[in-house]
């Protein structure tokens, strides 16, 4: 099924919106750079831990791998703040801009299933939020189950070669099962992303500031 979302092309070096509209499959064919927003949800109640979603097996892009809480591509028109409506469709979570602590912006280049390359902008944000994991409501369509990882967990699956750890998957029908989680549950990055978002996400919830990726 074609993509025929509009997207706004950014243009380098400084990936400002470019004044180009296309839909986001040509995009892609055309190695264009598009925005996308990355929402971290971290708890410190009833343990630290970072909040992943477990993408979907029909995605195009990591196919039942860990990924950041929830995320996707700005459409034509939206700014940084619109991003948010991705935490709603995705997981059912309302959240105000001012709720967010900014932390940077990377560059992502990698393929999807059907061997596209993607070239993508990421604005990167991450909050706090302690309610109970029944109070999402994951988009079966994007997220297969929403799994709370303990950041001590994670820190030591990043510090010890081979350590794995147990981890509670949470699906939208109630059920849930015990997944064993190691490196390669996570999408591959070129930079680390998700090593380095373990100990963001330490320093965040320690209370620490001017936090940037």
């Amino acid at each position: 099924m074609k993509n025929t979302e509009l997207v706004d092309i950014l243009k380098p070096p400084n990936f400002l919106k470019s004044g180009v509209i296309k839909t986001r499959e040509e995009a892609y064919k055309n190695g264009d750079w598009l925005g996308t927003f990355n929402l971290w949800i971290v708890q410190d109640d009833p343990f630290p831990a970072i909040i992943y979603q477990q993408r979907s097996y029909q995605s195009i892009w990591a196919p039942g791998k860990l990924a950041v809480t929830a995320g996707g591509h700005y459409l034509a028109g939206e700014n940084i703040k619109d991003g948010l409506r991705e935490a709603q469709e995705e997981l059912g979570k309302k959240y105000s801009f001012k709720e967010l602590t900014f932390l940077g912006r990377r560059i992502y280049v990698g393929y999807d299933s059907n061997k596209n390359e993607k070239r993508n902008i990421v604005d990167i944000f991450i909050v706090k939020d302690n309610s109970s994991i029944t109070a999402f409501k994951p988009d079966t369509k994007e997220v297969s189950s929403l799994s709370p990882c303990s950041i001590k967990d994670l820190v030591k699956m990043y510090s010890i070669k081979n350590y794995s750890f147990m981890a509670q998957a949470f699906f939208s029908d109630g059920s849930r099962k015990k997944i064993k989680i190691n490196k390669n549950s996570f999408p591959y990055n070129w930079d680390n992303y998700h090593e380095k978002m373990v100990f963001l996400a330490k320093r965040f919830l320690d209370g620490e500031k001017y936090l940037y990726y």
